[in-house]
């Protein structure tokens, strides 16, 4: 295993919404990595004598990833074929991929789309989730991510 990698998946979803700038106002496209119901987390455990190991968990939910610090090269080929405003943030030694707007180029925050109820990725309403477009891919998935939140209750497919 990749010291690198704490979730993985058989397969995985690209979701992609709107979501308005916080610096522009404007609608800006943005996409969001979301894995199944099944994906796996890595946990460390301690085993018997004490020593920490690795250990994977299948998720009983699907969930959205977010603060990426690595993907794939398979996936962020992927990601760039779908939108080339969702790259690194090159701003600090603390990079990782993030949208940006497709106006300004402002960094779109990832706890506004993923945390905040009705950023682009959290909808609190049948109504807003079907604006939201998933992209099934039959690709294996790897990440580290610093960022976990389960998919809303809207996104039946991934549950």
């Amino acid at each position: 295993m990749e010291s690198d990698v704490n979730y993985r998946s058989q397969t995985y979803g690209i979701a992609c919404a709107l979501q308005r700038c916080g610096g522009c106002a404007r609608p800006t496209p943005v996409v969001g990595l979301l894995l199944p119901r099944g994906h796996e987390t890595l946990e460390i455990d301690t085993d018997a004598q004490g020593v920490e190991v690795d250990v994977w968990e299948a998720a009983e939910a699907g969930a959205f990833v977010f603060f990426v610090e690595h993907l794939p090269e398979a996936v962020q080929r992927r990601l760039q074929e779908l939108s080339q405003y969702y790259r690194r943030d090159g701003q600090s030694e603390q990079s990782y991929w993030l949208n940006h707007c497709s106006f300004c180029g402002m960094p779109q925050g990832d706890f506004e789309l993923y945390c905040e109820p009705e950023g682009a990725f959290f909808p609190i309403s049948e109504r807003a989730a079907a604006s939201v477009q998933l992209q099934n891919v039959t690709e294996p998935f790897e990440a580290q991510a610093a960022g976990y939140a389960y998919a809303p209750e809207f996104f039946a497919g991934v549950r």
